[in-house]
Protein backbone atom coordinates (compact mmCIF):
# COMPACT_ATOMS: atom_id res chain seq x y z
CA UNK A 1 0.00 0.00 0.00
CA UNK A 2 1.31 3.44 -0.96
CA UNK A 3 0.30 6.48 1.10
CA UNK A 4 0.74 10.17 0.42
CA UNK A 5 0.18 12.84 3.05
CA UNK A 6 -0.05 16.52 2.10
CA UNK A 7 1.39 18.70 4.85
CA UNK A 8 1.20 22.47 5.33
CA UNK A 9 3.54 23.94 7.93
CA UNK A 10 2.93 26.96 10.14
CA UNK A 11 5.32 28.87 7.92
CA UNK A 12 3.06 28.33 4.88
CA UNK A 13 5.44 25.75 3.36
CA UNK A 14 3.72 22.75 1.77
CA UNK A 15 5.16 19.36 0.88
CA UNK A 16 4.10 15.74 0.37
CA UNK A 17 5.28 12.78 2.43
CA UNK A 18 5.23 9.34 0.73
CA UNK A 19 5.54 6.08 2.62
CA UNK A 20 4.78 2.40 2.05
CA UNK A 21 2.71 0.20 4.34
CA UNK A 22 2.98 -3.58 4.34
CA UNK A 23 -0.39 -5.33 4.77
CA UNK A 24 1.19 -7.67 7.31
CA UNK A 25 1.57 -4.64 9.56
CA UNK A 26 -2.18 -4.26 9.76
CA UNK A 27 -4.40 -1.41 8.63
CA UNK A 28 -3.36 2.05 9.80
CA UNK A 29 -6.17 3.71 11.72
CA UNK A 30 -6.07 7.42 12.46
CA UNK A 31 -8.28 6.81 15.50
CA UNK A 32 -5.39 5.02 17.18
CA UNK A 33 -3.26 8.14 17.24
CA UNK A 34 -3.58 10.31 20.33
CA UNK A 35 -2.04 13.56 21.43
CA UNK A 36 -1.20 14.76 24.87
CA UNK A 37 -3.39 17.50 26.25
CA UNK A 38 -1.75 20.92 26.25
CA UNK A 39 -1.11 20.98 29.99
CA UNK A 40 -0.07 17.32 30.24
CA UNK A 41 3.65 17.28 31.05
CA UNK A 42 3.92 13.50 31.10
CA UNK A 43 6.32 13.42 28.15
CA UNK A 44 8.74 10.56 27.65
CA UNK A 45 12.46 10.91 28.15
CA UNK A 46 14.90 8.17 29.20
CA UNK A 47 14.94 7.69 32.96
CA UNK A 48 18.47 8.99 33.38
CA UNK A 49 17.44 12.20 31.57
CA UNK A 50 14.39 12.87 33.76
CA UNK A 51 14.13 15.71 36.27
CA UNK A 52 14.86 15.00 39.90
CA UNK A 53 11.74 15.36 42.07
CA UNK A 54 13.03 18.69 43.39
CA UNK A 55 13.72 20.06 39.90
CA UNK A 56 10.35 18.88 38.61
CA UNK A 57 8.54 20.42 41.59
CA UNK A 58 10.35 23.68 41.01
CA UNK A 59 9.40 23.59 37.33
CA UNK A 60 5.75 22.86 38.10
CA UNK A 61 5.58 25.61 40.70
CA UNK A 62 6.65 28.17 38.12
CA UNK A 63 4.33 26.64 35.51
CA UNK A 64 1.33 26.88 37.85
CA UNK A 65 2.19 30.49 38.63
CA UNK A 66 2.45 31.23 34.92
CA UNK A 67 -0.89 29.57 34.19
CA UNK A 68 -2.44 31.54 37.03
CA UNK A 69 -1.31 34.76 35.41
CA UNK A 70 -2.68 33.61 32.05
CA UNK A 71 -6.07 32.19 33.05
CA UNK A 72 -7.46 35.27 34.79
CA UNK A 73 -6.75 37.53 31.78
CA UNK A 74 -8.23 34.85 29.51
CA UNK A 75 -11.46 34.91 31.49
CA UNK A 76 -11.50 38.69 31.56
CA UNK A 77 -10.94 38.82 27.80
CA UNK A 78 -14.41 37.35 27.23
CA UNK A 79 -15.77 40.76 28.21
CA UNK A 80 -12.93 42.76 26.70
CA UNK A 81 -13.00 44.22 23.21
CA UNK A 82 -9.22 44.80 23.19
CA UNK A 83 -7.93 41.38 24.19
CA UNK A 84 -4.23 40.66 24.53
CA UNK A 85 -3.62 44.27 25.49
CA UNK A 86 -2.78 46.06 28.72
CA UNK A 87 -4.95 49.11 29.28
CA UNK A 88 -2.48 50.88 31.57
CA UNK A 89 0.81 50.40 33.37
CA UNK A 90 -1.23 49.57 36.46
CA UNK A 91 -2.41 46.43 34.66
CA UNK A 92 1.20 45.38 34.18
CA UNK A 93 2.09 46.02 37.82
CA UNK A 94 -0.86 43.86 38.88
CA UNK A 95 1.04 40.85 37.52
CA UNK A 96 3.50 41.32 40.36
CA UNK A 97 1.40 42.88 43.10
CA UNK A 98 -1.74 40.80 43.25
CA UNK A 99 -2.11 37.31 44.64
CA UNK A 100 -4.24 35.29 46.99
CA UNK A 101 -3.25 36.04 50.57
CA UNK A 102 -3.28 32.89 52.67
CA UNK A 103 -4.13 33.04 56.38
CA UNK A 104 -1.32 32.86 58.90
CA UNK A 105 -2.93 30.57 61.42
CA UNK A 106 -2.38 27.27 63.20
CA UNK A 107 -4.39 25.23 60.71
CA UNK A 108 -2.35 26.48 57.75
CA UNK A 109 0.92 25.84 59.60
CA UNK A 110 -0.17 22.28 60.39
CA UNK A 111 -1.15 21.75 56.75
CA UNK A 112 2.26 22.88 55.56
CA UNK A 113 3.98 20.50 57.96
CA UNK A 114 2.07 17.61 56.44
CA UNK A 115 3.06 18.50 52.88
CA UNK A 116 6.48 17.28 51.89
CA UNK A 117 6.33 18.01 48.21
CA UNK A 118 8.42 21.07 47.31
CA UNK A 119 5.83 22.17 44.79
CA UNK A 120 3.10 22.74 47.37
CA UNK A 121 5.53 24.21 49.85
CA UNK A 122 6.44 26.78 47.24
CA UNK A 123 2.86 27.56 46.25
CA UNK A 124 1.22 27.50 49.68
CA UNK A 125 3.06 30.05 51.76
CA UNK A 126 2.00 31.92 54.87
CA UNK A 127 4.87 34.41 55.12
CA UNK A 128 2.87 37.21 53.53
CA UNK A 129 3.84 36.24 50.02
CA UNK A 130 0.87 36.13 47.64
CA UNK A 131 -0.38 32.89 46.10
CA UNK A 132 0.37 32.63 42.36
CA UNK A 133 2.43 35.80 42.45
CA UNK A 134 5.63 36.63 40.58
CA UNK A 135 8.49 38.53 42.25
CA UNK A 136 8.77 42.21 41.39
CA UNK A 137 11.52 42.85 38.80
CA UNK A 138 14.55 44.62 40.24
CA UNK A 139 14.40 47.33 37.59
CA UNK A 140 11.12 48.69 39.02
CA UNK A 141 11.55 47.61 42.63
CA UNK A 142 13.11 50.92 43.67
CA UNK A 143 11.65 53.18 40.99
CA UNK A 144 8.58 52.26 38.96
CA UNK A 145 9.56 54.67 36.18
CA UNK A 146 13.25 53.77 35.93
CA UNK A 147 12.64 51.73 32.78
CA UNK A 148 11.60 54.90 30.92
CA UNK A 149 15.03 56.53 31.15
CA UNK A 150 17.50 56.42 28.28
CA UNK A 151 20.18 55.35 30.75
CA UNK A 152 18.27 52.21 31.77
CA UNK A 153 17.25 51.51 28.17
CA UNK A 154 20.92 51.40 27.15
CA UNK A 155 22.11 49.65 30.33
CA UNK A 156 19.88 46.65 29.67
CA UNK A 157 21.78 45.95 26.44
CA UNK A 158 24.81 45.24 28.65
CA UNK A 159 23.19 43.90 31.81
CA UNK A 160 19.61 42.98 30.87
CA UNK A 161 18.10 39.70 29.76
CA UNK A 162 19.87 39.66 26.39
CA UNK A 163 23.37 41.17 26.65
CA UNK A 164 24.76 39.01 23.84
CA UNK A 165 23.71 40.91 20.71
CA UNK A 166 25.08 44.45 21.08
CA UNK A 167 28.22 45.01 19.03
CA UNK A 168 30.72 47.75 18.30
CA UNK A 169 29.94 49.75 15.16
CA UNK A 170 32.86 49.75 12.73
CA UNK A 171 31.33 51.66 9.83
CA UNK A 172 28.87 54.52 9.50
CA UNK A 173 26.14 54.51 8.35
CA UNK A 174 25.38 50.88 9.28
CA UNK A 175 25.00 48.52 6.34
CA UNK A 176 22.93 45.43 5.65
CA UNK A 177 24.20 41.97 4.72
CA UNK A 178 20.93 41.00 3.03
CA UNK A 179 21.18 40.16 -0.67
CA UNK A 180 20.25 43.35 -2.60
CA UNK A 181 19.05 41.21 -5.51
CA UNK A 182 16.34 39.83 -3.24
CA UNK A 183 15.74 42.57 -0.68
CA UNK A 184 16.85 45.74 -2.42
CA UNK A 185 18.63 48.50 -0.50
CA UNK A 186 18.42 47.63 3.20
CA UNK A 187 21.24 49.89 4.39
CA UNK A 188 20.57 52.21 7.30
CA UNK A 189 18.99 55.64 6.85
CA UNK A 190 20.65 57.00 10.02
CA UNK A 191 22.81 59.98 9.06
CA UNK A 192 25.16 62.45 10.75
CA UNK A 193 22.37 65.04 10.98
CA UNK A 194 20.39 62.70 13.25
CA UNK A 195 23.12 62.14 15.82
CA UNK A 196 25.38 65.22 15.63
CA UNK A 197 23.94 67.10 18.62
CA UNK A 198 24.26 64.07 20.94
CA UNK A 199 27.82 63.08 20.01
CA UNK A 200 29.42 64.96 22.92
CA UNK A 201 31.59 66.92 20.50
CA UNK A 202 33.04 63.86 18.77
CA UNK A 203 33.20 63.41 15.02
CA UNK A 204 32.18 60.13 13.42
CA UNK A 205 35.77 59.25 12.51
CA UNK A 206 37.00 59.97 16.04
CA UNK A 207 34.17 58.01 17.64
CA UNK A 208 34.85 55.00 15.42
CA UNK A 209 38.60 55.08 16.06
CA UNK A 210 38.09 55.39 19.83
CA UNK A 211 35.58 52.50 19.91
CA UNK A 212 32.77 54.78 21.06
CA UNK A 213 29.92 53.74 18.75
CA UNK A 214 27.75 50.65 19.28
CA UNK A 215 24.68 49.16 17.67
CA UNK A 216 21.86 46.81 18.60
CA UNK A 217 20.83 45.58 15.18
CA UNK A 218 17.77 43.42 14.50
CA UNK A 219 17.18 44.72 10.98
CA UNK A 220 18.55 41.85 8.91
CA UNK A 221 17.13 39.23 11.28
CA UNK A 222 13.55 40.46 11.00
CA UNK A 223 13.19 42.10 7.60
CA UNK A 224 12.81 38.84 5.58
CA UNK A 225 9.84 37.88 7.79
CA UNK A 226 8.19 41.23 8.51
CA UNK A 227 5.75 41.16 5.61
CA UNK A 228 4.33 37.84 6.83
CA UNK A 229 4.60 38.59 10.55
CA UNK A 230 2.64 41.80 10.15
CA UNK A 231 -0.28 39.94 8.60
CA UNK A 232 -0.84 38.14 11.93
CA UNK A 233 -2.34 39.63 15.08
CA UNK A 234 1.09 40.92 16.13
CA UNK A 235 3.04 43.59 14.30
CA UNK A 236 6.53 44.97 14.69
CA UNK A 237 9.37 46.83 12.97
CA UNK A 238 12.90 45.84 12.08
CA UNK A 239 15.06 47.95 14.36
CA UNK A 240 18.53 49.45 14.54
CA UNK A 241 19.65 51.29 17.68
CA UNK A 242 22.78 53.42 17.64
CA UNK A 243 24.55 54.17 20.94
CA UNK A 244 27.49 56.25 22.18
CA UNK A 245 29.93 55.22 24.91
CA UNK A 246 30.40 58.20 27.21
CA UNK A 247 33.39 59.15 29.34
CA UNK A 248 31.74 57.68 32.45
CA UNK A 249 31.63 54.26 30.69
CA UNK A 250 27.86 54.33 30.23
CA UNK A 251 25.95 54.12 26.98
CA UNK A 252 23.40 56.60 25.71
CA UNK A 253 21.13 56.09 22.71
CA UNK A 254 21.74 58.32 19.71
CA UNK A 255 19.03 57.18 17.30
CA UNK A 256 16.53 54.41 16.61
CA UNK A 257 15.63 53.33 13.09
CA UNK A 258 12.30 51.57 12.54
CA UNK A 259 11.88 49.85 9.18
CA UNK A 260 9.14 48.09 7.23
CA UNK A 261 9.21 46.27 3.89
CA UNK A 262 8.62 48.57 0.94
CA UNK A 263 4.88 48.64 0.10
CA UNK A 264 5.69 47.69 -3.49
CA UNK A 265 7.65 44.60 -2.46
CA UNK A 266 10.86 43.58 -0.72
CA UNK A 267 12.94 44.00 -3.88
CA UNK A 268 12.38 47.73 -3.52
CA UNK A 269 14.16 47.85 -0.18
CA UNK A 270 12.82 49.17 3.11
CA UNK A 271 10.86 52.20 4.22
CA UNK A 272 12.54 53.56 7.32
CA UNK A 273 12.04 56.27 9.90
CA UNK A 274 14.74 57.58 12.24
CA UNK A 275 13.89 58.81 15.73
CA UNK A 276 16.15 60.71 18.11
CA UNK A 277 16.02 61.19 21.89
CA UNK A 278 13.42 63.58 23.28
CA UNK A 279 12.01 64.06 26.77
CA UNK A 280 8.86 66.13 26.44
CA UNK A 281 5.75 66.59 24.36
CA UNK A 282 4.79 64.55 21.33
CA UNK A 283 8.44 63.92 20.44
CA UNK A 284 9.07 62.50 23.90
CA UNK A 285 6.11 60.12 23.60
CA UNK A 286 7.18 58.98 20.14
CA UNK A 287 10.70 58.35 21.44
CA UNK A 288 9.30 56.17 24.22
CA UNK A 289 7.34 54.17 21.64
CA UNK A 290 10.44 53.72 19.48
CA UNK A 291 12.35 52.40 22.51
CA UNK A 292 9.44 50.07 23.26
CA UNK A 293 9.70 48.47 19.81
CA UNK A 294 13.42 47.92 20.37
CA UNK A 295 12.79 46.40 23.80
CA UNK A 296 10.15 44.05 22.37
CA UNK A 297 12.51 42.86 19.63
CA UNK A 298 15.32 42.40 22.15
CA UNK A 299 13.27 40.45 24.68
CA UNK A 300 11.64 38.20 22.08
CA UNK A 301 14.98 37.54 20.37
CA UNK A 302 16.28 36.55 23.78
CA UNK A 303 13.48 34.06 24.35
CA UNK A 304 13.41 32.52 20.89
CA UNK A 305 17.04 32.71 19.76
CA UNK A 306 19.46 33.41 22.62
CA UNK A 307 17.58 31.18 25.07
CA UNK A 308 15.73 28.45 23.19
CA UNK A 309 17.88 28.06 20.07
CA UNK A 310 21.40 28.91 21.23
CA UNK A 311 21.13 27.50 24.75
CA UNK A 312 18.67 24.58 24.71
CA UNK A 313 18.34 23.33 21.14
CA UNK A 314 21.95 23.43 19.97
CA UNK A 315 23.17 21.26 22.85
CA UNK A 316 20.89 18.31 22.01
CA UNK A 317 23.12 16.81 19.29
CA UNK A 318 26.03 16.80 21.75
CA UNK A 319 23.95 15.03 24.40
CA UNK A 320 22.54 12.42 22.01
CA UNK A 321 25.90 11.73 20.37
CA UNK A 322 27.62 11.49 23.76
CA UNK A 323 25.13 8.94 25.05
CA UNK A 324 25.39 6.92 21.85
CA UNK A 325 29.19 6.83 21.64
CA UNK A 326 30.68 7.33 25.11
CA UNK A 327 30.43 4.59 27.71
CA UNK A 328 29.05 5.51 31.12
CA UNK A 329 32.55 5.37 32.62
CA UNK A 330 34.18 7.47 29.91
CA UNK A 331 35.96 10.47 31.50
CA UNK A 332 34.64 12.97 28.96
CA UNK A 333 31.05 11.85 29.52
CA UNK A 334 31.60 12.24 33.27
CA UNK A 335 32.94 15.72 32.61
CA UNK A 336 29.99 16.76 30.46
CA UNK A 337 27.11 15.21 32.39
CA UNK A 338 26.63 18.13 34.83
CA UNK A 339 26.23 20.44 31.83
CA UNK A 340 23.77 18.06 30.15
CA UNK A 341 21.61 17.53 33.24
CA UNK A 342 17.84 18.14 32.77
CA UNK A 343 18.29 19.49 29.22
CA UNK A 344 16.55 16.66 27.35
CA UNK A 345 13.60 16.70 29.73
CA UNK A 346 13.08 20.45 29.64
CA UNK A 347 13.45 20.43 25.83
CA UNK A 348 10.87 17.65 25.49
CA UNK A 349 8.37 19.69 27.48
CA UNK A 350 9.30 22.83 25.56
CA UNK A 351 8.36 21.09 22.31
CA UNK A 352 5.03 20.21 23.83
CA UNK A 353 3.96 23.54 25.32
CA UNK A 354 6.48 26.23 24.38
CA UNK A 355 7.59 25.99 20.74
CA UNK A 356 4.77 23.81 19.40
CA UNK A 357 2.19 25.09 16.93
CA UNK A 358 -0.09 27.40 18.87
CA UNK A 359 2.22 27.18 21.89
CA UNK A 360 3.45 29.85 24.26
CA UNK A 361 6.13 31.26 21.95
CA UNK A 362 3.79 31.56 18.98
CA UNK A 363 1.20 33.29 21.15
CA UNK A 364 3.55 35.68 22.94
CA UNK A 365 6.39 36.32 20.45
CA UNK A 366 6.00 38.69 17.52
CA UNK A 367 7.22 36.14 14.91
CA UNK A 368 4.02 34.22 15.80
CA UNK A 369 3.66 31.12 13.63
CA UNK A 370 6.92 31.95 11.85
CA UNK A 371 8.98 31.64 15.06
CA UNK A 372 10.57 28.27 14.34
CA UNK A 373 11.12 29.05 10.68
CA UNK A 374 13.02 32.18 11.69
CA UNK A 375 15.04 30.34 14.33
CA UNK A 376 15.93 27.64 11.79
CA UNK A 377 17.23 30.27 9.37
CA UNK A 378 19.37 31.82 12.11
CA UNK A 379 20.70 28.38 13.07
CA UNK A 380 22.22 28.03 9.58
CA UNK A 381 24.80 30.65 10.59
CA UNK A 382 25.54 29.04 13.97
CA UNK A 383 29.09 27.70 14.31
CA UNK A 384 30.34 25.79 17.33
CA UNK A 385 33.80 27.44 17.61
CA UNK A 386 32.22 30.91 17.68
CA UNK A 387 30.38 30.09 20.90
CA UNK A 388 33.54 30.42 23.02
CA UNK A 389 32.98 33.58 25.05
CA UNK A 390 36.34 35.24 24.24
CA UNK A 391 35.81 34.63 20.51
CA UNK A 392 32.23 35.90 20.70
CA UNK A 393 33.35 39.12 22.39
CA UNK A 394 36.09 39.64 19.80
CA UNK A 395 33.73 38.87 16.92
CA UNK A 396 31.21 41.44 18.15
CA UNK A 397 33.94 44.00 18.70
CA UNK A 398 33.18 44.18 22.41
CA UNK A 399 36.80 43.29 23.20
CA UNK A 400 40.22 43.64 21.59
CA UNK A 401 43.22 41.30 21.93
CA UNK A 402 45.55 42.26 24.78
CA UNK A 403 48.14 39.77 26.03
CA UNK A 404 48.68 41.84 29.19
CA UNK A 405 45.13 41.23 30.38
CA UNK A 406 44.16 38.16 32.48
CA UNK A 407 42.02 36.61 29.74
CA UNK A 408 44.13 37.73 26.79
CA UNK A 409 41.69 40.44 25.78
CA UNK A 410 40.50 43.85 26.94
CA UNK A 411 36.86 44.87 27.08
CA UNK A 412 36.07 48.09 25.24
CA UNK A 413 33.33 48.75 27.82
CA UNK A 414 34.61 48.08 31.31
CA UNK A 415 31.16 48.07 32.89
CA UNK A 416 29.84 45.10 30.90
CA UNK A 417 28.62 42.67 33.61
CA UNK A 418 27.88 39.81 31.23
CA UNK A 419 31.43 39.86 29.87
CA UNK A 420 33.20 40.67 33.15
CA UNK A 421 31.51 37.87 35.10
CA UNK A 422 31.38 35.56 32.10
CA UNK A 423 35.11 35.69 31.49
CA UNK A 424 35.81 34.80 35.12
CA UNK A 425 33.52 31.77 34.85
CA UNK A 426 34.92 30.86 31.44
CA UNK A 427 38.51 30.95 32.70
CA UNK A 428 37.69 28.88 35.78
CA UNK A 429 35.96 26.22 33.68
CA UNK A 430 38.76 26.23 31.10
CA UNK A 431 41.41 25.75 33.79
CA UNK A 432 39.46 22.90 35.39
CA UNK A 433 38.74 21.16 32.07
CA UNK A 434 42.37 21.39 30.95
CA UNK A 435 43.63 19.90 34.21
CA UNK A 436 40.99 17.18 34.10
CA UNK A 437 41.67 16.20 30.48
CA UNK A 438 45.45 16.18 30.98
CA UNK A 439 44.96 13.61 33.70
CA UNK A 440 43.57 11.17 31.09
CA UNK A 441 45.14 12.42 27.85
CA UNK A 442 48.84 13.26 28.04
CA UNK A 443 49.36 13.63 24.28
CA UNK A 444 47.41 14.39 21.12
CA UNK A 445 47.97 10.81 20.05
CA UNK A 446 46.01 9.57 23.06
CA UNK A 447 43.06 11.69 21.98
CA UNK A 448 43.31 10.42 18.41
CA UNK A 449 43.46 6.80 19.54
CA UNK A 450 40.35 7.03 21.74
CA UNK A 451 37.82 5.30 19.48
CA UNK A 452 34.80 6.35 21.56
CA UNK A 453 35.84 9.98 21.56
CA UNK A 454 36.51 9.93 17.82
CA UNK A 455 33.13 8.31 17.14
CA UNK A 456 31.40 10.96 19.23
CA UNK A 457 33.07 13.83 17.42
CA UNK A 458 32.56 12.22 14.01
CA UNK A 459 28.82 11.98 14.65
CA UNK A 460 28.76 15.65 15.59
Amino acid sequence: MDFKVHISTAGDITFDVHFEWDESMGVPDQKLETRLALVNLDVYVPRDEQFSHIKFSDFLAFAVKSLGQVQLPEIASVFDKTINEFHSFKDILKLYKEGIKLPDNRAMSKLKQCISWELLKELIRSDGEGFLKFPLPDVIKEDKTAWRTDEEFAREMLAGVNPVVIRRLQEFPPTSKLDPEVYGDQNSRIRWKHIEKNMNGLSIDTALKQNKLFILDYHDTLMPYLERINTTNTETYATRTLLLLQDDDTLKPLAIELSLPHPEGLKNGATSQVFIPAEHGVEGSIWQLAKAYVAVNDSRYHQLISHWLKTHAVIEPFIIAANRNLSVLHPILKLLQPHFRDTMHINAMARHILINSGGVLEVTCFPAKYSLEMSSAIYKNWAFPDQALPLDLLKRGMAVPDSNQPHGLRLVIEDYPFAVDGLEIWSAIKEWVCEYCLFYYHTDEMVQSDSELQSWWTEL
